[in-house]
């Protein structure tokens, strides 16, 4: 299933990147301007809390607005490309040249992926304060990290499994957490796999332009050229990294139904 995953995600992504960048291009653009808007208003980027003499400010209210604006805008572009890559992956859906939808369907993406952040506060708070409590009784501060640590590797690849629930909502055959859960049997750890073997690469790419960017920011023309390429480079690396994400959790859910159906004998013919 690891291979699978891994061989259908990489293709679905590489194997339409005009897909790609119709499904995510739009939301991006439209972010970048919002940031360049809020930040020409505010005179610094949202969220900014550090004076210009380098010493700690008061967030102001319009900063604090700004910020939650951001957050939201970035949470409806989440779940608008994301249901629209899951039914192209899904339906053979092919979205308009100008992505910027947002629906019924898209509401309740949003509605099912803060379900499942809640599920995952309340399953890693009391760890979290248990953790925090042995730290304390044995005065180690990295003791917290550490025990909080172990535990994920135990709890994520179960968590992934809920996951599946956002597909099931994209395609409109809505599924509750539970039967999300049954259906991700054994999917856990494959997620997790080939979301390592696909990240790390374009991961280790976005840090070395980073370290460009850092080496070209001495000033002069050509260091602004080449500052700007690698501001370009990095957001195509945001774009293919987001729908990489998603491609892992649409051909796990896909698998999922392909075995649920070979459990009730049905063919197979669509895979929502």
């Amino acid at each position: 299933m690891f291979r699978r995953i891994l061989n259908d995600s990489f293709s679905l992504v590489f194997g339409n990147l005009e897909t790609v960048f119709k499904v995510c291009g739009a939301w991006f653009v439209l972010q970048f301007a919002l940031l360049l808007i809020l930040q020409a208003m505010l005179g610094g980027m949202p969220g900014d809390t550090t004076a210009a003499a380098g010493d700690p400010a008061q967030v102001s209210p319009a900063q604090m607005l700004a910020s939650l604006l951001m957050m939201a805008v970035g949470i409806v572009a989440a779940a608008s490309i994301s249901v629209a890559w899951h039914r192209f992956g899904l339906l053979g859906e092919r979205p308009g040249f100008i992505h910027l939808q947002l629906g019924a369907i898209e509401g309740r993406f949003i509605v099912k992926t803060l379900l499942i952040a809640l599920v995952a506060f309340l399953v890693f708070l009391p760890i979290s304060i248990v953790a925090a409590l042995l730290s304390a009784s044995v005065h180690s501060p990295a003791l917290i990290v550490i025990l909080v640590l172990v535990a994920a590797v135990f709890i994520t690849p179960h968590l992934l499994r809920l996951y599946l629930v956002l597909p099931a909502v994209s395609v409109e055959r809505p599924i509750g957490l539970k039967e999300a859960y049954q259906l991700g049997v054994g999917l856990g750890w494959p997620m997790i796999g080939a979301g390592i073997v696909l990240f790390l690469p374009f991961i280790l790419v976005a840090i070395l332009l980073q370290y460009l960017s850092v080496l070209a920011g001495s000033g002069g023309l050509l260091a602004l050229f080449i500052m700007i390429k690698l501001a370009l480079l990095n957001v195509l690396l945001q774009i293919i990294l987001t729908v990489l994400g998603i491609s892992v959790i649409t051909a796990a859910y896909r698998i999922a139904i392909e075995r649920q159906h070979a459990k009730i004998g049905a063919p197979p013919s669509n895979p929502d």
